[in-house]
């Protein structure tokens, strides 16, 4: 574990240095499902913008695009080459069947909530996009939810970082622990009022 948070704390550094291109790589990163922090990222870049004079216009674009990208790459490979790469994330555990599915029939009933506030719940974030790879979805409504999706969650983060400035790294602790539960909390109703339906339905059914 501590080799990887080195791993990650380097490559962060390197990335920095690169500027706006490495912002743009880092997003990829993001949106490719890396464990890496996209949200401390951007909120850096939020800081920078503040105190380093950096631009806003970029910092936001080179963010939005590149973690576009990643996504678009998940979904794309993912519909395309299908369980030759979801099997082998699943033996690795990096990706969760059942939680998988639950995500999936979410996807089903509230794509554009999963695909745009679903941005900022951990592990909604990370499992939307193969979610939405093997749904039915388009790839033009896959991509104007997830532009969309990609915009927001660019903006509150860079945002974030702007306004809180030195005190970010305290923030960024309380509103992930937030989101965290936050997630767990919409998951489950969600979950449960679909279980309700299929119950309903059900019932429905056999009094035919």
């Amino acid at each position: 574990m501590a080799l990887i948070e080195h791993w990650i704390q380097y490559v962060t550094a390197a990335l920095v240095f690169l500027g706006y291109p490495g912002l743009y790589l880092a997003m990829v990163c993001e949106g490719l499902g890396l464990p890496f922090p996209g949200d401390v990222f951007l909120a850096f870049y939020g800081y920078s913008i503040a105190e380093r004079g950096l631009n806003a216009i970029p910092v936001f674009c080179f963010g939005t695009l590149g973690y576009f990208t990643g996504v678009l790459i998940v979904f794309t490979m993912t519909r395309r080459f299908g369980n030759l790469i979801i099997s082998p994330l699943y033996r690795l555990r990096v990706l969760n069947k059942p939680r998988l599915d639950g995500i999936g029939n979410l996807i089903q009933h509230y794509a554009a909530l999963v695909l745009i506030p679903g941005r900022f719940l951990p592990g909604v974030r990370s499992l939307s996009t193969y979610a939405a790879s093997l749904s039915d979805m388009s790839y033009g409504t896959f991509s104007l939810y997830s532009v969309l999706g990609s915009m927001v969650w660019c903006g509150v983060w860079i945002g974030f970082g702007y306004w809180f400035g030195e005190n970010v790294d305290t923030m960024m602790q309380h509103v992930q622990t937030t989101l965290i539960w936050l997630t767990v909390a919409i998951v489950s109703i969600l979950l449960l009022l679909w279980l309700l339906r299929r119950l309903q339905a059900k019932a429905n059914a056999e009094r035919r």
